[in-house]
């Protein structure tokens, strides 16, 4: 799997769908399919399936929604991994800037950065993009 990160609206959608058309070259099948993190399910048994996505875009917003109904974004995104371990995924890094007053969106902010140390640790490659530039950080 691959990792892209970086603050929003810096281009990681794309950049991530390239690198999996890079990945595809050569092979039969020359579209991709991506999936918007956020029409994921919420159901853990729905996630198996979700198999054979190459680019999945915001992981984060997902997460926010599984924590908003009560799930363990932890579990859901182990599985998700488990049925696409050669996807391409995006993930905001939401932790800098102002620490929010909020209880929930501060536990948002934690979870969505230990998800991405996790996914980070597993990754094949990880990238991370400003201002539409990316750089291999692993």
């Amino acid at each position: 799997m691959i990792l892209v990160t970086g603050g929003a609206f810096q281009g990681k959608g794309k950049f991530a769908q390239d690198l999996a058309r890079q990945k595809q070259k050569g092979e039969l099948l020359q579209t991709i399919v991506v999936l918007e993190a956020a029409d994921l399910p919420r159901e853990f048994e729905e996630l198996q399936y979700c198999q054979h996505s190459h680019v999945i875009i915001g992981l984060h917003r997902w997460i926010r929604i599984l924590l908003e109904s009560g799930k363990d974004p932890c579990a859901m995104v182990r599985r998700l991994l488990d049925a696409n371990p050669d996807a391409v995924l995006t993930l905001d890094q939401v932790g800098c800037g102002v620490v929010p007053l909020d209880a929930f969106d501060r536990q948002y902010r934690e979870v969505v950065g230990s998800v991405g140390c996790e996914i980070a640790r597993q990754a094949a490659e990880v990238y991370l993009l400003n201002c539409g530039i990316a750089r291999r950080i692993k």
